[in-house]
């Protein structure tokens, strides 16, 4: 129990600093601002110190499947970061804003290529005129690392012992939201919702952009000029879909595994 409090605490605070991090690391971020973020992160962090302080099945799949969760959290992480070192270079706040523009415009054009969803969010600021680059840039980095960070995590799981504890794992401790008691075939039913999980992580970053295009002024993307709104709004476009894809990367290979169990 006491081990649980510790890990439930710790990976709370973590939540709490990379919520709050942009608020305070922008060089135009005001207090108000900070003030939302630790609010924000504070219940965010609650709720993640509960679900990892109880022993019971909550909300967060594969808990006791390392390093799934954590491999979510880091590429969370490095996507924030990476995103708010971007914002600081497009006024100058570090010695390395120069290169760490340089390496964004790179990557801005190796993703310039037709049905790029670099170039779908880079138009979404277009009004007859050149987009803005520093979302152009924000959303080549964001979905950048979005791709490592799902070619890692399918990479490891499906070439190395994922999960370790493969004879004593509980499914529905890891999966809590998934009800294995229904009637049709389990692993049928895993890898249908894996699949659709993939599928709509592949749809996702172009259909969040239709959404946005065609809102009927309900959006308006002179908001992605601030730049926290920027950096959220790159995370939530970037990260959701890292999110779907290694949930359904590991649904099939839950699902493999079942299969294989059967035929030994």
């Amino acid at each position: 129990m006491f081990v649980r409090l510790i890990t439930g605490i710790s990976r709370a605070f973590l939540v709490l600093v990379f919520i709050a991090a942009p608020a305070f690391l922008l060089p135009e971020a005001n207090r108000n601002a900070q003030e939302i973020s630790l609010i924000i992160g504070a219940i965010l962090g609650a709720f993640t110190m509960f679900e990892y302080a109880s022993s019971h099945p909550g909300l967060v799949d594969f808990r006791f499947a390392p390093p799934y969760n954590r491999v979510r959290f880091f590429s969370f992480a490095v996507l924030v970061m990476a995103l708010i070192f971007l914002c600081r270079a497009d006024v100058g706040a570090d010695s390395f804003s120069a290169d760490m523009i340089a390496f964004s415009d790179g990557l801005v054009r190796l993703l310039n290529v037709p049905f790029s969803p670099v170039v779908l969010a880079d138009g979404l600021m277009m009004d007859g005129e050149e987009g803005i680059p520093l979302v152009a840039r924000a959303a080549a980095l964001s979905f950048t690392i979005a791709t490592c960070s799902i070619i890692f995590f399918s990479a490891y799981i499906w070439i190395f012992r994922w999960p370790t504890e493969r004879e004593s794992f509980n499914l529905w401790v890891n999966l809590p939201t998934f009800d294995p008691t229904l009637g049709q075939d389990i692993s049928w039913r895993l890898r249908r919702q894996g699949m659709m999980n993939m599928l709509v992580a592949i749809a996702l970053p172009y259909t969040t952009i239709s959404i946005a295009s065609r809102s009927g002024g309900w959006f308006d993307p002179s908001a992605l000029e601030n730049h926290q709104s920027l950096i959220w709004g790159c995370v939530f476009w970037a990260f959701t879909p890292v999110v779907l894809f290694n949930r359904g990367s590991a649904m099939l290979k839950i699902a493999w595994l079942i299969d294989r169990a059967r035929t030994d």
